[in-house]
């Protein structure tokens, strides 16, 4: 038995189906999408109807048409509520639906490079998209077209994505389509494709698109990075300083590098008693058979308690750059294979969460960095720090550690607490920055976990070991993050 898909069969009203089609439509057999075009036996809305036959009825109104312009930036859906196709002949009036309209303009008909498509339709290829998209003229591109910043945008999406040999290959098929249309849009494809390419030597052409300027003056970055920083910026700024300084005396926070440390390999899974972390990092007893591990503990203290460098920060991104290198080079000592102090040349993820890619780690440092100098409430900075180089993973491994030691530069330097993870509020954190990474907010819940974990180790006095080990045991720092929330433990303020 055959199963009318939830879209139904799309049928056209004629002289032998005309009554029939209408009555079905009447009864809700069948759902009417325009004059004399029925989907039989749909049970979706009109205009999920619409949309899951456009491909069929392009093919019946324009059978030579090409999905064109924006519509094929869009990968042939509509670029509000419309959707575009290049037609050298055939029905000049659109097609009204509902939720969408088909909308003809001139154009031609298939061309070499363009992309099959359901029903028989077809789409304008890679090039064609580029130079169908350009505005050659003065005053704002026509409605089909996204217009050169996107065109440019998408030029480095290409070169990110595929690299020099896709650059000449779209350069090749320019080539072959060029008669086809407009020879200043031609050129002004042309211009953009040719400076991507290492081997470029001509003047480079005035862009607006950042990101392939970027990329034209050897600096590429990861826009969307840039914008999810952006955001936090945004939130960062709205909040109202909450300044915690480090109070006197000085031996009041003795202790608390060696917590940082000890905390912050913890988040890592580098996992030792406290009493076994005192005596590696404090009295340099490494633990048996943990090489490795015991120098992650120690480095990562000598790090934090480093009076020049515990103070360091960036004043430029290439700075930065410089500052994360060091830092990694120190803490990745003992694992050569980890390439100390060496930015990552292959891509890394987290489960399936994918970092900034190696070629744009440099750049989206460098933007990101720019992009903070509007803050000046320390927190504020050490947070978008933290989720910048966080975002970037600019290594192979490490990158946790060094983006706190880095957060927690910038409170150091403006004389204020820095921040402590204690176990029990890993999960938290860790929450906090996927908060952001998958876009739910703009980074609150990531600035509400690193508000309340500055508070938290600002109401300690740190300067006796066993006190504060003593302190914390009853606050449930220690606590594996997971069995807590089981149990319903949470970090608490100290009494």
């Amino acid at each position: 038995m055959t199963v009318t898909p939830p879209h139904g069969l799309l049928q056209f009203a004629g002289p032998g189906n005309k009554v029939r089609l209408s009555r079905a439509a009447t009864t809700g057999r069948a759902v009417r999408l325009t004059t004399g075009v029925y989907a039989v036996g749909a049970t979706l809305p009109p205009a999920d109807v619409a949309h899951q036959h456009r491909f069929e009825l392009i093919a019946h109104y324009w059978p030579d048409g090409v999905i064109c312009a924006s519509s094929a930036l869009a990968g042939g859906g509509t670029a509000g509520g419309v959707l575009y196709v290049a037609t050298p002949h055939g029905r000049q009036a659109p097609l009204v639906l509902a939720g969408m309209t088909i909308q003809p303009v001139s154009g031609p008909g298939h061309l070499p490079g363009d992309t099959d498509m359901p029903a028989g339709t077809r789409m304008s290829g890679a090039v064609r998209a580029l130079v169908e998209n350009v505005s050659t003229g003065p005053g704002r591109p026509a409605r089909h077209r996204a217009g050169l910043h996107a065109v440019e945008d998408r030029i480095e999406m290409y070169a990110r994505s595929s690299g020099a040999g896709r650059m000449r290959s779209l350069l090749d098929q320019l080539d072959v389509i060029a008669g086809s249309f407009d020879p200043g849009a031609v050129e002004i494809v042309r211009a953009r494709l040719a400076a991507t390419l290492v081997t470029f030597t001509g003047a480079a052409p005035q862009v607006s698109s950042p990101l392939l300027a970027a990329r034209i003056a050897g600096a590429p970055f990861d826009g969307h990075r840039i914008i999810m920083i952006e955001r936090l910026v945004e939130v960062l700024t709205a909040r109202p300083p909450t300044p915690r300084p480090v109070t006197p005396p000085p031996q009041r926070w003795a202790w608390l590098p060696f917590f940082e440390a000890y905390f912050s390999n913890f988040i890592e899974g580098t996992k030792f008693d406290v009493e076994e972390a005192r005596a590696i990092a404090i009295d340099g007893i490494p633990f048996a058979g943990k090489l490795e591990d015991s120098y992650d503990i120690a480095a990562t203290y000598r790090l934090a308690i480093d009076s020049a460098d515990r103070v360091r920060v960036p004043a430029s991104g290439a700075e930065l750059v410089e500052i994360l290198r060091d830092r990694h080079r120190v803490l990745m000592a003992a694992r050569p294979d980890k390439h100390p102090g060496e930015l990552k040349e292959r891509r890394n993820y987290a489960g399936g969460y994918e970092f900034v890619a190696p070629e744009l780690v440099v750049g989206t440092l460098e933007r990101g960095l720019a992009t903070l100098r509007q803050l000046h409430d320390p927190l504020a900075r050490s947070v978008a720090v933290l989720a910048l180089i966080t975002e970037c993973h600019p290594f192979d491994d490490g990158n946790g550690r060094v983006a706190r030691l880095t957060a927690n530069a910038e409170l150091s330097a403006a004389g204020e607490v820095r921040i402590v993870i204690p176990t029990v509020h890993r999960n938290n954190y860790l929450s906090g920055l996927g908060a952001l990474s998958n876009g739910n907010g703009k980074g609150e819940p990531l600035v509400a976990v690193l508000e309340y974990a500055q508070r938290w180790t600002g109401m300690f006095d740190w300067s006796d070991y066993t006190a504060i080990n003593a302190i914390l045991l009853a606050c449930n720092a220690f606590e594996d993050a997971i069995q807590a929330e089981a149990t319903g433990r949470r970090l608490r303020m100290p009494a």
